[in-house]
């Protein structure tokens, strides 16, 4: 048996997430143009992920997550060391005054497992904010500096980079990002270890260094919760 990947299989589980990261209908060449491969393909795997439910179309003929996606959005929970894990402490140990999240990486992209506000119940804190690009969000800067330079420059613009830099050499030379806004507000972040994602808080304005240290010793002390053996 060959042991290249199975491109189709690829393109198809791509191809879902784009659709589900959308959040709304969207149609096969918008799709086609967001994956960067041919409209035809995509036309044939929107079609056979519909024929096992986990696709739909509206009455404008563009595609939505069909039913199939609450079952294996269940099995994947289930299936999550990381969330079964990670929920009831965050439950119990997240600061409840500013932004805490927990995200990963996906095609340069960081997708929120959770995410809370202040005063937000926990339901609203789960997958309950949309994807941002990695170079724009501090988990994403924490989690891009396990790659090396050379192949972030290949994937990002001289624009992005000028932001993602300096941030990806903290984590490397702190083991966390802190990231100071121009608007004033400071976020900051650390990698969860193996499981490839990392937590943050964010949604803090306008603090003194010694706070920032306060809260940084708060985002280690909420890591090492997450991270410990069961």
């Amino acid at each position: 048996m060959s042991s290249q990947p199975n491109q189709s299989l690829i393109d198809g589980i791509r191809c879902l997430q784009y659709l589900v990261s959308s959040g709304r209908a969207i149609g096969c060449r918008e799709l086609a143009r967001l994956m960067g491969i041919n409209t035809t393909r995509v036309n044939r795997l929107l079609m056979t992920m519909a024929s096992i439910g986990l696709t739909m179309q509206d009455a404008q003929r563009r595609y939505l997550p069909g039913p199939g996606i609450h079952a294996l959005a269940a099995q994947a929970i289930r299936g999550s060391a990381l969330f079964s894990q990670a929920l009831p402490l965050l439950e119990r140990y997240a600061p409840k005054d500013i932004v805490v999240a927990m995200g990963v990486l996906w095609e340069d992209q960081v997708i929120y497992i959770y995410h809370s506000k202040p005063g937000s119940q926990v339901s609203q804190a789960l997958a309950g904010f949309h994807m941002l690009p990695a170079w724009q969000s501090v988990i994403g800067m924490s989690l891009l500096a396990a790659e090396s330079d050379d192949e972030l420059q290949k994937r990002f613009t001289d624009e992005q980079w000028q932001q993602l830099g300096p941030h990806v050499a903290l984590q490397r030379q702190h083991g966390h990002v802190v990231w100071h806004h121009d608007d004033g507000e400071v976020s900051m972040a650390k990698p969860l270890g193996a499981h490839s994602a990392a937590l943050a808080f964010a949604g803090m304005w306008n603090i003194e260094d010694a706070e920032v240290e306060i809260r940084l010793q708060a985002l280690h002390t909420l890591a090492s919760h997450l991270t410990e053996k069961a």
